[in-house]
């Protein structure tokens, strides 16, 4: 943070965010041999996790690291302390040894197809807001995976009748629904165009049908399914993160 602080020229940050509740890597090669206690075979996703952050310690790590983050918001380093991609039981195991709670927010993929009801639910709870990142369904899914799940979520029957009802786009309707769930949210894009269509939703309100009919396009889909984001990592169904 200190050569953040530094490269940045400025003396805080106004939110510091641990990123996921996995292990750092040392490499993403996996035509490179790395010697680890943590990994049995070239299918064991822990298999390039750098030393010190195996499946047996992790929990410890992310324990370390928040104790460093609090350090950080105590010394006036950053307004607020985060986290990114975590479950309910990586939350429920750092509140055990956190001395600050709750973290201000806990950045997570939802969208229809992977909505995180139950996680949204605790976060709220506890008093954690959700960023929701993907929110229209992200850029990883093949076009195989689409088809799996029914369709793209911007060419969806509900999304689209929506859209013609309240002149908006299907994009500003799934933001939408998002905002309406309480969830903060990050549309992506690098088109001004875009920004401002992004920004264009807070003139209008879904209907409870019509958050229902949206909220529905995950029935069918199995647990977990609806994961759009990260395909190619081999720990992106996080509950196999201790």
């Amino acid at each position: 943070l200190e050569l953040s602080l530094e490269r940045l020229g400025v003396d805080y940050v106004d939110m510091w965010m641990m990123h996921w509740p996995g292990p750092c890597f040392e490499s993403r090669d996996k035509r490179q041999t790395v010697s680890s206690e943590n990994a049995a075979t070239e299918d064991d996703p822990w298999l390039h996790a750098k030393e010190g952050m195996g499946v047996n310690e992790i929990a410890a790590v992310r324990a370390d690291t928040w104790r460093a983050m609090e350090d950080a918001y105590r010394r006036g380093k950053t307004r607020s302390i985060a986290v990114s991609n975590f479950t309910i039981k990586h939350l429920e195991t750092l509140k055990e040894t956190a001395t600050l709670w709750p973290p201000a927010v806990n950045q997570i993929e939802s969208h229809p197809y992977y909505p995180q009801n139950d996680l949204i639910d605790y976060c709220q709870k506890e008093g954690i807001v959700v960023q929701a990142y993907a929110a229209l369904g992200g850029q990883d899914g093949t076009k195989a995976k689409w088809k799996a799940l029914g369709g793209k979520l911007l060419e969806s029957a509900p999304v689209l009748e929506a859209s013609e009802r309240l002149h908006k786009t299907p994009a500003q309707i799934l933001l939408r629904w998002s905002l309406q769930r309480n969830c903060a949210i990050v549309p992506k894009t690098c088109d001004p165009d875009r920004m401002k269509e992004n920004s264009d939703i807070f003139d209008f309100e879904l209907s409870e049908e019509e958050m229902k009919a949206i909220a529905n396009l995950s029935e069918g889909v199995g647990d977990g399914e609806g994961r759009l984001c990260w395909r190619t990592e081999k720990l992106r169904m996080l509950d196999i993160i201790p």
